[in-house]
């Protein structure tokens, strides 16, 4: 069963409130809709940014670039801050868009894309990054590796790192009893629950379009 997390009028207020979005934005966010895929949107793409701008963010890592949205905002973040982005992503054709889209807008060099699995990847990188954007959480949950997911992202934060995992409510579905929850809602709701014990992190979830936890590492 599907529910919603917000009320659509207050979703669609806050929509309207946004500046206009310049022309990648623009694009991007008709790619993915004749395509069929998900974006973060305006108002959690500007949540992104300020989040990695307010901390001054230099070393940013993204788990899922999807076609580039979420990333673009993130690096218009890292250029101010004179920081740099590392992103994986496992589907060929989504690093290819993301890689146009980043190079039109001359940003190459404020961002890495490593293509491949994140549970390969994860493993190889840095342990002390700023930042990290979790937004493969419902494909991992799907696969039964929403926790393998957390464990691999808590160890490449630094102390005071911030991670944010996006679609943590999953359409207000994580509201379903677990044993009736299909294997996606449950993959989740145990990441959320874990997430929120964490001996590691400090974290809260808000209802901000499909659900965003935030987590400070200890």
């Amino acid at each position: 069963m599907r529910y919603d997390i917000t009320n659509i009028a207050i979703e669609d207020y806050l929509l309207d409130l946004m500046p206009p979005r310049d022309a990648v934005l623009t694009e991007l966010e008709e790619r993915a809709r004749i395509r069929g895929l998900s974006l973060v949107g305006p108002v959690q793409g500007q949540f992104l940014y300020l989040q990695a701008l307010n901390m001054n963010a230099r070393k940013a890592l993204e788990i899922g670039i999807t076609t580039g949205y979420a990333a673009m905002y993130l690096l218009r973040a890292l250029k101010q801050t004179g920081g740099h982005l590392t992103a994986i992503e496992r589907h060929a054709d989504r690093v290819q868009l993301a890689e146009e889209i980043i190079a039109n807008e001359g940003m190459n060099e404020y961002i890495t894309i490593c293509p491949g699995d994140w549970a390969e990847l994860l493993p190889t990188l840095d342990q002390d990054f700023d930042f990290v954007f979790l937004d493969v959480l419902r494909s991992a949950a799907n696969e039964g590796q929403a926790i393998q997911a957390l464990e691999l992202c808590v160890p490449r934060l630094r102390t005071g790192g911030v991670l944010i995992a996006d679609n943590v409510l999953c359409s207000a579905q994580v509201l379903e009893l677990e044993e009736d929850a299909p294997p996606v809602v449950r993959g989740i709701q145990e990441f959320n629950k874990r997430l929120m014990s964490h001996a590691q992190l400090e974290s809260v979830i808000i209802p901000l379009r499909d659900g965003v936890a935030i987590c400070r590492k200890k």
